[in-house]
Formats: structure tokens, sequence, C-alpha cells
């Protein structure tokens, strides 16, 4: 049996396959293109919508990298200019240090040299007044030379203790 047989049907499926191409034609065409072109207009509205924002948000990854640089910049010189304060905050207080340690070697060598000195002057006034007494007990005692010999001695034995 052959695939297609030509027979009556087949010339009735035929005329009835153009007269619906010419009722969907003359009635669903127009509709049909209506829709079709309207919803070429969405995609066509969309797409253009969609590369208008991938633009968009192309220009706003920029901004927002530039920024973050900006951020980023600003940041570290921040951070330079902490330490270099921070740098120079330790140079002064270790200048103010040495400034003070010199202050107070200063003062103490003063206070060490009025000390010696008051030592100074009151050895020197101990020594004259032993040797007022020396002199003193020479004259009350009225003694011989040997004696005076003696007790000068004994004098210096005894200022050179104190001195000590």
């Amino acid at each position: 049996m052959p695939i297609i047989s030509i027979d009556y049907t087949f010339f009735w499926q035929i005329i009835n396959f153009f007269l619906l191409l010419f009722i969907v034609k003359k009635y669903f065409k127009e509709p049909i293109s209506k829709i079709i072109n309207e919803r070429k207009q969405k995609i066509e509205a969309e797409l253009v919508e969609a590369t208008k924002n991938k633009k968009e948000a192309e220009q706003l990854l920029k901004d927002a990298e530039a920024q973050i640089n900006t951020s980023r910049k600003e940041a570290t010189e921040i951070v330079k200019a902490a330490q270099r304060k921070a740098e120079e905050e330790a140079h002064n207080l270790i200048r103010e240090a040495r400034e003070n340690r010199e202050n107070i070697l200063k003062t103490t060598e003063l206070e060490i040299t009025k000390i010696k000195n008051d030592a100074k002057e009151e050895l020197g006034r101990e020594v004259k007044n032993l040797a007022a007494e020396l002199a003193e007990k020479i004259i009350k005692e009225k003694v011989d030379d040997a004696q005076e010999v003696s007790l000068i001695d004994k004098f210096i034995a005894e200022v050179g203790e104190d001195k000590w």
C-alpha cells in the first residue's frame, strides 16, 4: 500500500487546508501579528532597559571602586600621619626626659657643691674654734715647749680625725 494515496479524500484535505489558511489569514493574521509585534516591542524595550541598567551598574561599580580607592588612600594617609605624630611625640618625650635628667644632674651638682662648701665652712669654723681652745689651753697652762709641741700634735690629730 502506498504511503500517500491520491483519491477523493486527498482532494478534500487539500481544500480544507487552503480554506483553513484563508480563515486564519483573514481573521487571525492581524490579531496574531499585533500580539507578535507587541511582544517584539516589549522584548526590544526590555533589551534597551537591560542595556541601560547594565551601563548604569558598570558606572556605579566604577564609582564605588574609585571611592574605595580614595578611602584606602585616605586611610593610608591617616595611618601615616598618626605614625608621624606618634614618632614626634616619642621624640618629644625623649627630649623632655633628657632635659629633665640634665636639670636634675645640674641641680644635684649644685646641691653637692653647696653641701661641700657648707662642710668646708663648718670645718673651717671648727678648726678656728679648736685653735682658739688650744691657744687658750696653752695660755692657761703656761706649759713648756715640749708640752706645747705635744698639745699641737694632739690638736692636729684631733682635727685630722674630725676631717675624715
